[in-house]
């Protein structure tokens, strides 16, 4: 097996609403954006591994995220948003926007509810002719893929051992220039089990090899070092729950890996899951509306 070169891990989100979509706080694109970082990034990886607690990292030995942050940017203290329930926090997470504006306040699949108020990074890149896909294990995250804001967006199992090796060959073959994955599997076991559980450490292990699966295949074809990957969770948990009242809710993991990213640098500045794509659009050398909440992590690149 290749070791993983390239890639980018980020975690973090935060919370606001509109009640009419016309009303959305959302400027046009602002004029004075920092330059695209020197060493160019052709795609970004985003991978959310939902429930995903960074305390409880470090001591499950996960080979294929130590690789990813030892060779990139990190944090174990980002922030997701208070709403931290998968949907709300997953649409801050891909849009850069609280719930207040995005609008996604709750947290199943309800399609006559509509899609998230707010630009996603999707609709973004798909402005500009890049090509996106999502990969996910809960169908209810179709709700931030707006109707021709998302070239493919597939569910190929609940688990995360189908979903990467679906979004792996996508990955591969089609060389999209945005691409989101999700990982289901540590929300299921700290539900069903409780987080720091047993059961729970080893999900995270399925998680890693799930990784490896998809930075292993990027690797083989060579795509690792023109690739930003980004790590992340939507929220972490307590007992068999997570609320966002509490702090080890709303801190997530956030790693970054690729093209200008520094190595096995810890990140010292504060995080929220609404930077995750501020810094993707930036690494792309996409425009971001001037009402965006988050920021690009500037902190991260070396150039």
């Amino acid at each position: 097996m290749l070791a993983p070169r390239s890639l980018l891990l980020v975690a973090t989100l935060t919370s606001m609403v509109s009640a009419d979509p016309s009303e959305s706080p959302v400027a046009a694109p602002s004029a004075e954006l920092p330059a695209a970082p020197l060493r160019r990034v052709e795609r970004v990886l985003i991978i959310s591994e939902d429930g995903l607690r960074p305390d409880l990292i470090s001591g499950a030995h996960l080979p294929w995220h130590e690789a990813l942050y030892h060779h990139g940017a990190y944090s174990w203290k980002a922030r997701t948003i208070r709403t931290a329930s998968t949907l709300p926090s997953h649409a801050a997470m891909l849009s850069g926007f609280d719930v207040g504006a995005h609008g996604l306040t709750w947290n199943n699949w309800k399609p006559r509810r509509g899609y998230i108020r707010v630009p996603t990074i999707f609709e973004q890149a798909e402005e500009h002719g890049l090509r996106t896909a999502m990969f996910v294990g809960k169908f209810k995250l179709r709700h931030i893929a707006t109707p021709g804001t998302v070239d493919v967006f597939e569910r190929p199992g609940y688990f995360c051992k189908k979903v990467a090796e679906g979004a792996a060959s996508y990955l591969v073959s089609e060389k999209p220039p945005l691409a989101f994955v999700h990982f289901s599997d540590p929300d299921d076991a700290g539900h069903s089990k409780g987080w720091a559980s047993e059961s729970y450490l080893q999900s995270l292990q399925q998680t890693d090899r799930c990784l490896g699966i998809i930075v292993d295949a990027l690797d083989r074809a060579g795509l690792t070092e023109e690739t930003l990957i980004i790590i992340s969770a939507d929220h972490g948990g307590h007992g068999h729950t997570h609320s966002g009242a509490r702090l080890v809710d709303r801190e997530i993991p956030w790693i970054a890996h690729g093209p200008g990213v520094r190595e096995d640098y810890h990140i010292r500045g504060p995080i929220s899951t609404l930077d995750t794509a501020a810094t993707a659009l930036y690494a792309l050398g996409l425009p971001m509306s001037d009402a965006i909440q988050g920021k690009p992590l500037m902190e991260i690149f070396t150039e």
